[in-house]
């Protein structure tokens, strides 16, 4: 049996709503999913009453922006939280208005290309989630000027790109910290798409070393961004080093071109990190 550890509603970046996506979770005889919404925690009360309604097995999340470098954003994927926690849910308000700043500063690097965003078709998709949670895509491609995800980047937003910005995010060791205070257990998300000079960070002994000094508990060594030997690899260094493998589809919708499920995700991973929630949980009773 499989699980799905990695999945974006319409409260972040998505395009289905809690019910369509763990309805579709529950025709793939998902054993468990986690719903793990950018900075966002909106979707996780109603995807707990329908996972129970579904018998299917739930975990609360979050996908939380860290900023490592002024140009290298780790995300920190948070299991088992409390949403509501003061201390989470004031990281997750500092990196909303982070979002919030890179779209202004995106349209006025647009503009400075002399491409000029419609104010009324922004907000237009800022408001209707279908094509994907990401507006100012969804107006440019509306414009003609991309059609895929990948073009939005390769022709404007990437790394060196005449569009790009950067995103100022809560540091990596704050957002760890707040995660474990919310009661959750922080694993590194999708680790071999941050780069460096063109150098995938994950291959730096000294960048591990620094994921274990910060008190990350695990990595999403199952990913679609994955060769087999990246997995294997990210696996024994989990094995070496006690922490958790997780894995997920990083699933937003059709239009990122990726399918909820996929990499398959053995459950067996799943019971070392319910166990790591109870525990932590456990520890934060008075």
């Amino acid at each position: 049996m499989a699980i799905d550890l990695h999945l974006h509603t319409h409260a972040s970046d998505g395009t289905l709503s809690p019910r369509a996506l763990l309805t579709t979770a529950a025709n793939l005889n998902l054993t468990a999913v986690s719903i793990t919404d950018h900075d966002a925690t909106g979707s996780l009360l109603e995807g707990a009453t329908l996972a129970a309604e579904l018998a299917l097995g739930f975990i609360p999340g979050v996908e939380v922006s860290a900023s490592y470098t002024p140009d290298v954003s780790l995300h920190i994927l948070g299991y088992g939280i409390d949403p509501h926690h003061p201390v989470l849910s004031q990281v997750l308000a500092q990196n909303q208005r982070g979002w919030d700043q890179s779209e202004d500063d995106s349209i006025a690097a647009l503009e400075r290309l002399a491409i000029k965003i419609d104010p009324a078709r922004y907000n237009y998709w800022k408001t209707h989630s279908e094509a994907g949670g990401w507006p100012l895509f969804n107006t440019l491609k509306e414009m003609g000027l991309v059609s895929t995800v990948h073009e939005y980047f390769d022709q404007y937003f990437g790394q060196g790109r005449p569009a790009y910005i950067t995103i100022t995010f809560a540091p990596p060791e704050t957002v760890i910290a707040a995660i474990k205070a919310a009661s959750g257990v922080p694993v590194l998300a999708h680790p071999t798409l941050y780069e460096d000079e063109h150098v995938k960070l994950i291959t730096k002994p000294e960048f591990r070393h620094t994921l274990l000094d910060l008190g990350i508990e695990g990595i999403e060594a199952i990913a679609h961004s994955h060769t087999a030997a990246e997995t294997a690899d990210l696996i024994s260094f989990c094995q070496t080093n006690n922490l958790l493998v997780t894995g997920g589809s990083d699933y937003h919708g059709e239009f990122a071109g990726r399918q909820l499920g996929t990499p398959v995700v053995d459950d067996a991973y799943l019971p070392p990190l319910l166990k790591a929630i109870n525990r932590r949980q456990h520890a934060a009773i008075p």
